[in-house]
């Protein structure tokens, strides 16, 4: 009954508007509305994320060949607006990180620096397979993140920082 009474009213009062003062009808104009809306609440807001390159190699050659792909993104790739390229690494590779390693590695870990630096990659290293090879956290270079454990950590960059995981063979770079 009361919606009722309230319909009434407003079309009695939608009445009395369409109502001129000299009692002549007037029209109105129904325009369909446009629907206006904030960006910032219908369009998420994109974040450079990045890619995830899940790393296991076995020589130092291969290693070349992952930073030598990284090294020539760095002509077409723009950090800023792609993201960076976090490499994991979790086997034998570490040990060419290792400082006393570091003279017959030296050309490889500081491009690995260099691309680091310059935010072409961001280089991870799992704690949990360093304690398997006896490398201690000291051993490697200070622009290498350790992380616990590798699959928490491609885990993490994939659902909280939306990384774009790239499964590739290393004879695909």
């Amino acid at each position: 009954m009361v919606r009722l009474d309230l319909v009434l009213v407003l079309l009695t009062g939608l009445w009395f508007s369409a109502v001129g003062a000299e009692g002549e009808i007037v029209s109105f104009l129904v325009e369909p509305l446009e629907v206006s809306t904030m960006p910032e609440l219908t369009e998420p807001k994109k974040t450079v994320a990045g890619y995830l390159f899940d790393v296991t190699v076995s020589t130092a050659q291969e290693l070349d060949v992952v930073l030598n792909r990284a090294d020539s993104l760095r002509q077409l790739f723009d950090p800023q607006q792609h993201g960076r390229i976090a490499i994991i690494l979790h086997g034998n590779e570490l040990r060419l990180f290792q400082k006393g390693n570091y003279s017959v590695n030296q050309s490889l870990v500081d491009r690995a620096r260099l691309l680091d630096r310059d935010n072409i990659i961001d280089i991870k290293a799992c704690q949990s397979m360093m304690r398997a090879l006896n490398i201690e956290v000291n051993e490697l270079p200070s622009f290498i993140e350790q992380v616990p454990f590798a699959s928490v950590e491609i885990f993490r960059m994939k659902n909280d920082r939306n990384f774009t995981e790239i499964k590739a063979d290393i004879t695909q770079f």
